[in-house]
C-alpha cells in the first residue's frame, strides 16, 4: 500500500482513500476469520500443529491495516468538525 500524507489530501481524496482502506479492512477481516476458523477445525480434526497458529502470526499485519484505516476515519471526522 502506498504511504500518502492524509493531511495533503482533500475531503474528496480522503472520502475515496476511507473506500479503498474500508474494503481492504473488510476483506482481511474475512480472511483472517476464515483462516481462525480453519485453525480451530484444523485443531479438533487432527490435533495441535503449526496450522493452529497460523492465523496468529497474521495479527500484526491486521493491526497495521486497523491502524492505517482509523487514521483516515480520524482525519475525516477532524476535517468535518472544522
Amino acid at each position: 500500500m502506498k504511504n500518502t500524507k492524509l493531511s495533503g489530501l482533500s475531503i474528496d481524496e480522503l472520502t475515496k482513500e476511507d473506500k479503498k482502506r474500508s474494503a481492504i479492512f473488510i476483506s482481511y477481516c474475512i480472511i483472517i476469520g476464515i483462516m481462525i476458523g480453519a485453525s480451530i477445525y484444523a485443531t479438533i480434526k487432527n490435533g495441535f500443529s503449526v496450522i493452529s497458529l497460523l492465523s496468529i502470526f497474521f495479527i500484526p499485519m491486521y493491526l497495521i491495516i486497523w491502524n492505517n484505516y482509523r487514521e483516515v476515519r480520524k482525519e475525516i471526522r477532524s476535517r468535518k468538525s472544522n
